[in-house]
């Protein structure tokens, strides 16, 4: 989750028509959830069917050859609760397409997996097997 919070622009990943698609979003972590911003369309009508979406993000620099990504699964709801919204709007989550408006969504984490990758080691190559 301390990944997820140095960041600020991820993917929510989910099924569209049967297939899978992969939007991005602007979020922020609270409390160990992940908030976004949707108007009608796809994502707002997977949160308010409680779907089970998906959510990634990364970060890689080229120079160093170096990076992480992380994935989290769990249920998707709209985030109506007068107070909670009062509090997702404080997390002050950028509007891109959406005008001001639409609702807030929250993921709470069932599954969360990652990976890090770094430069190459130092040191001469593997050895050929023999055989």
């Amino acid at each position: 989750m301390e990944l997820l919070a140095s960041e600020g622009i991820g993917r929510v990943i989910l099924t569209e028509q049967a297939m899978p698609t992969a939007l991005p979003v602007a979020y922020a972590v609270d409390n160990g959830t992940i908030v976004f911003r949707s108007s009608a369309g796809t994502k707002l009508a997977a949160a308010v069917k409680g779907t089970v979406i998906a959510f990634e993000v990364d970060s890689f620099d080229e120079d160093e050859r170096a990076g992480w990504s992380v994935v989290v699964t769990g249920l998707a709801s709209v985030v109506d609760d007068p107070d909670d919204e009062r509090n997702a709007t404080n997390l002050r989550i950028p509007h891109w397409v959406e005008p001001d408006g639409g609702k807030f969504i929250r993921l709470r984490p069932s599954i969360v997996s990652g990976r890090r990758v770094g430069p190459p080691r130092a040191g001469p190559p593997p050895r050929k097997p023999t055989l």
